[in-house]
């Protein structure tokens, strides 16, 4: 029987996971309604320590703003502490490694918003901001997983080759149209392509100069600033992204649905990937649509989050027990 210390570390971590996942929403908006700016020092708030900030001035940008600085803040010390935490346990040292490596992580990752914010939300540095936002939630997920009961209480099940390569193949390209998803959101490119499911009026792209005329003169009508066909290029490269991973979900699900959801620790997680992937494309159709509403925008960056967690959690538990073995043990 296991000690209750370690079964409220685990549910800590559980915890972490999420704090994380709603931290990528908070942060989202934060971009959707572009009020990065809206508190312009940093690690103050309007020259006041960050929790001595009255709350009746978080209005407006403020309160995305400073909200998101306050969750980030909690999560750095959930963070600290699950690593405390697992630093005294029972788990392998390459866990309690994991543990303190995620919050050398999240450190990193507070003094990349804070650099946005001094610097004026330069695009390389914002980039880099939100993709180690989606790294950091993967080693949260693993440590979670890593201390969950199914994992120390798994047989072997049987997963052929091909299936655990599928699913390191959806993972990493979820991961790298999250990448990509932040390189068009900080270039200013989220409406590059303003219509759908035609692009610049056409079917088949060709990024005339005819093409950037429909693109520029919708987004005239639209009251918005024209683009440039380098944007108009990273937008058409994250479309093309999102059909090639949904596209290999919809294969992956033809071929191995029926052998994953034989089993029962990976059935769940599947259909929830296929549930998400659906939700995911059609938030990003409606993004367009909706000439990017913030809060669908900012819905469509936190479930592409969930998306990556859950390609992650499907990668590990259809690993093959000798290899769980070698690892967490």
């Amino acid at each position: 029987m296991k000690p209750s210390s370690d079964i409220w570390l685990r549910r800590f971590s559980k915890l972490t996971v999420f704090s994380t996942l709603f931290l990528i929403f908070a942060g989202a908006l934060v971009k959707s309604h572009e009020v990065g700016l809206s508190v312009p020092d940093w690690p103050t708030t309007y020259g006041k320590q960050m929790f001595a900030f009255p709350l009746s001035d978080m209005v407006g940008g403020i309160f995305y703003e400073h909200g998101h600085r306050i969750i980030a803040t909690i999560v750095g010390f959930f963070t600290m502490i699950q690593a405390i935490w697992l630093g005294f346990s029972h788990h392998p040292d390459w866990l309690k490694k994991l543990g303190f490596s995620a919050l050398a992580m999240v450190v990193i990752q507070g003094l990349f918003g804070g650099i946005t914010v001094l610097f004026f939300l330069p695009p390389l540095v914002s980039i880099i901001h939100g993709i180690l936002a989606q790294t950091f939630f993967i080693m949260t997920i693993i440590i979670a997983y890593s201390m969950s009961q199914e994992r120390e209480n798994r047989v072997d099940n049987g997963m052929v080759q091909a299936i655990r390569k599928g699913a390191l193949l959806m993972g990493g390209l979820v991961y790298i149209q999250l990448i990509l998803g932040a390189l068009m959101r900080h270039t200013g490119s989220g409406l590059a392509i303003p219509d759908f499911p035609t692009m610049g009026g056409m079917w088949i792209p060709t990024f005339s100069s005819e093409m950037m005329a429909n693109i520029n003169y919708i987004l005239f009508d639209l009251d918005l600033d024209s683009v440039s066909k380098g944007q108009v290029i990273i937008h058409f490269i994250h479309r093309l992204g999102a059909v090639i991973v949904t596209g290999t979900i919809g294969y992956f699900y033809a071929k191995y649905g029926e052998t994953i959801k034989a089993n029962q620790r990976s059935k769940a997680v599947f259909i929830s990937i296929i549930v998400i992937v659906i939700i995911q494309f059609s938030l990003g159709v409606l993004t367009v649509l909706s000439a990017r509403s913030p809060y669908i925008a900012s819905f469509h960056v936190v479930t592409g989050a969930a998306l990556l967690g859950l390609c992650t959690l499907l990668l590990l538990k259809v690993n093959s027990l000798k290899w769980s073995q070698w690892k967490l043990q």
